[in-house]
């Protein structure tokens, strides 16, 4: 019981931590709207301004031609000028005087033309109305999301995320969401990660200094990407990056001594494989433990998930084709092994979402397993070879996949079928 109280004590603080980054997350949401709205009302207003501004200029100068067509013809009509020569002068005189008297009017109808700012009510109220950024919840909501109901395919749509800078073909290794539905994507040949706004269109990339593996989620605006460079130790480690205001910000970074390659994230820790061991880790890098080890190839413990509970951990073997599930202490309590997670390229071919369903990828396709790590639930095939990286968001039923050597990434609208 005493080491049951330990756990809930570091769960508590790990929600905590986790609650206070929500809040300020949700305090930049606001922020970024309320600077929309500015610039919005301030584009009207200097658009207002500058066609009253226009407006009056060029009444200014059509009344400036008035008077001084009027003087000229003034002038002449002082002059000896034949008779035929004063009636055409005094017709054009009389004209430009009624098109004088025209404009006169019209100027004084829009003298002292003022402009003003009607503040949106509305807005105001219900700020004022609300006396809360959120509720906060003792225990977990229940999302009522069958983990094991079967993912399936119903429509797919592809996006070309190249860059004019990158120097390479994509390889999509990593891929995560924000809270408002941007996505941010690890290139693994052009060395960088990129934002990508909704309408799949890249806003903002940043450079890495060697090659991205994998990816995971710590926050709805942060996500830690593994980086290794097999012949140089000292690049290996996990980088932590922030989106904010549609850009992406280089927050920590940790300096791992192993190849770094899946990744996953849950409470205050983040669990990376090496090729061969699985290690746990504290957020400001301090080693916890080596969970789980296999040293019989050099792809053995690649991929890596954690269920969002925390209790369960998945890790996959490449070259073998096979999913390990284990306990939070590294005890294997399932092995799958299938033809199809067998991937020729070291990519951490698994994904479990953030409502629990369970992804593992081969070299030609996606398989959806159940929760326990025993059974194939169904099997998704891809049109391009290599996947190198899946995110599933259950909210927009949309599952993204990325490739390797592809510059398209893929989304497939999906719909679900209860397990049984």
């Amino acid at each position: 019981m005493v080491d049951r109280g330990k756990d809930n004590i570091k769960s508590l603080k790990a929600s905590y931590e986790h609650i206070c980054e929500e809040i300020l997350d949700e305090r930049r949401q606001i922020n970024e709207n309320l600077d929309r709205l500015q610039q919005n009302t301030m584009r009207e207003l200097e658009s207002i301004h500058e066609r009253l501004n226009n407006s009056i200029k060029d009444d200014t100068k059509r009344c400036l031609e008035c008077i001084s067509k009027l003087k000229t013809y003034g002038a002449k009509l002082k002059d000896n000028i034949l008779p035929e020569r004063t009636f055409i002068t005094l017709r054009k005189c009389i004209d430009q005087t009624a098109a004088a008297d025209s404009l006169l009017k019209s100027m004084i109808k829009h003298d002292g033309t003022d402009i003003k700012f009607q503040p949106n009510r509305e807005l105001n109220q219900c700020h004022a109305d609300c006396t809360d950024l959120g509720k906060i919840i003792i225990g977990d909501p229940q999302h009522n999301v069958d983990q094991n109901k079967i993912i399936s395919i119903a429509d797919k749509s592809k996006y070309n995320v190249q860059t004019a800078t990158d120097q390479y073909i994509c390889s999509i290794t990593g891929i995560c969401t924000t809270s408002n539905g941007d996505l941010v994507i690890a290139d693994c040949y052009n060395k960088c990660v990129k934002l990508i706004n909704q309408a799949y269109k890249v806003i903002d990339q940043v450079q890495l200094p060697t090659t991205p593996w994998s990816m995971c989620s710590i926050s709805s605006f942060e996500m830690a990407v593994t980086v290794s460079e097999h012949s140089a130790d000292a690049l290996n480690g996990i980088h932590f990056l922030r989106v904010d205001d549609g850009s992406i910000i280089r927050k920590q970074v940790l300096k791992i001594n192993h190849i770094c390659f899946g990744i996953a994230h849950v409470d205050a820790e983040v669990f990376v494989t090496s090729g061969t061991a699985l290690f746990e880790y504290t957020m400001d890098g301090r080693l916890v433990k080596k969970l789980y080890e296999d040293s019989t190839g050099l792809y053995g413990v690649v991929g890596v998930g954690v269920s969002p509970d925390g209790r369960m951990i998945y890790v996959t073997d490449t070259i073998n084709g096979m999913l390990r599930t284990m306990t939070r202490d590294g005890t294997v309590t399932a092995t799958l092994q299938d033809p199809a997670f067998k991937h020729g390229i070291s990519t951490a071919n698994i994904h479990v979402a953030a409502t629990g369903q369970v992804f593992v990828f081969g070299d030609k396709s996606i398989s959806q397993v159940d929760t326990v790590g025993q059974t194939i639930l169904n099997t998704i095939s891809v049109d391009i070879a290599n996947p190198a990286s899946v995110y599933f968001n259950e909210e927009t039923k949309k599952l993204i996949v990325g490739f390797w050597n592809h510059d398209n990434i893929n989304e497939f609208k999906t719909k679900t079928v209860p397990s049984f």
